[in-house]
């Protein structure tokens, strides 16, 4: 155990497992784990770390010198110790902050630093985040996993020690096929195909818009391009939208956003429509692995907010369940464009798609 006493953590409560260091005041001799702290970045390696906590680091600057008490109460402290403690006293009193005030901006530097290594891991289907974890675990028992977390969606953040390990786990996890493992990079664009004609052939429409728009000079394009879905439009024809690889955007954008097909020329737009659950309405998931339904929840309808499915609804009210719930105006649709919620969430995909150019 790291902790020579068998104490409790003053963040989680829970005792020192040895897990992790566990971070002990030299003053108060209260502790807890290095990460329920946000210490994290020690570079000792004692499953035990001495510091100061900022209440006792502002006795001692009251009565003597910080660094003077320090060395007198550890006669001579790790290197890492009295880095930390440095750092600490030099934030303090360089900058005015508190102590909370200094964990955070170290945690900031350190997410900008952990973003390089992360895999966001997702379940196909309904499955517990808890259970994905241990999945997870499991197969990646021969990788160290710096950290792990869930996100507000049921997923998975996990960081690992470098890229490759990163790009090996994500592998091994592609090969189970029940897991959808991702590096967080920026998403493929989505566009739309207007006013397609139905005799269009929709099995070789992919290789219509290659050859007739000389898209053959692309590496491997015939996969970077791929049917998402149709919609009916004015005049008996079709919308199709299609995801593309950046550089396939980036071509399509250089000629005017337009493209040649069959029978005639048609205008491309960048689809941002985001994904909708029509059961919670919430925002990222579809209903078919929306918790809500699987919990039992009763649906919410995206026409008048009420309690039932939209496509059953005769209600001519339109209220958006979402600007309800948040206390906004919400004479609108979930999926009005007067929806300040949509609208934010269509935002936010624009901002994180990699259009190429």
């Amino acid at each position: 155990m790291g902790s020579a006493v068998d104490e409790l953590c003053l963040v989680c409560h829970e005792r020192d497992d040895g897990k992790v260091k566990w971070l002990k005041c030299l003053k108060c001799k209260l502790g807890g784990h290095s990460t329920c702290m946000r210490m994290t970045g020690l570079k000792s390696n004692a499953s035990e770390v001495n510091w100061v906590c900022d209440p006792c680091a502002l006795v001692i600057k009251s009565e003597v010198h910080l660094r003077e008490e320090i060395n007198v109460m550890t006669d001579g402290v790790t290197l890492a110790v009295e880095e930390a403690v440095s750092v600490q006293s030099g934030q303090v009193e360089r900058d005015g902050m508190n102590w909370a005030e200094v964990v955070s901006r170290c945690r900031k530097r350190k997410r900008t630093q952990k973003n390089k290594n992360l895999l966001i891991i997702k379940a196909k289907g309904s499955k517990k985040a808890v259970d994905m974890k241990k999945e997870v675990e499991e197969l990646l028992s021969d990788v160290q996993i710096m950290d792990s977390k869930f996100t507000n969606k049921g997923n998975i953040v996990i960081n690992l020690e470098s890229e490759e390990k990163r790009n090996a786990a994500q592998n091994k996890l592609h090969e189970v096929g029940n897991l959808i493992a991702s590096n967080g990079k920026r998403w493929d664009p989505k566009i739309m195909v207007c006013n397609v004609a139905r005799n269009e052939d929709k099995e070789s429409l992919i290789e219509e818009i290659i050859v007739r728009n000389n898209l053959e000079s692309i590496d491997g394009v015939i996969n970077k391009i791929k049917i998402v879905s149709e919609r009916p439009a004015a005049g008996g024809t079709v919308h199709y939208v299609l995801k593309c690889d950046p550089e396939v955007r980036a071509r399509i954008h250089g000629m005017n956003d337009k493209l040649k097909l069959k029978w005639g020329v048609h205008q491309v737009y960048d689809h941002y429509f985001p994904l909708l659950c029509y059961h919670c309405l919430k925002f990222g998931h579809k209903s078919d692995s929306c918790q809500s339904k699987v919990k039992g929840h009763a649906p919410h309808c995206y026409k008048c907010a009420g309690q039932h499915e939209g496509r059953s609804c005769q209600s001519d009210v339109r209220k958006c369940f979402n600007c309800a719930a948040s206390k906004r105006q919400s004479e609108h649709s979930v999926s009005s464009l007067s929806c300040p919620i949509f609208t934010s969430e269509v935002n936010r995909i624009r901002l994180n798609t990699n259009h190429g150019f």
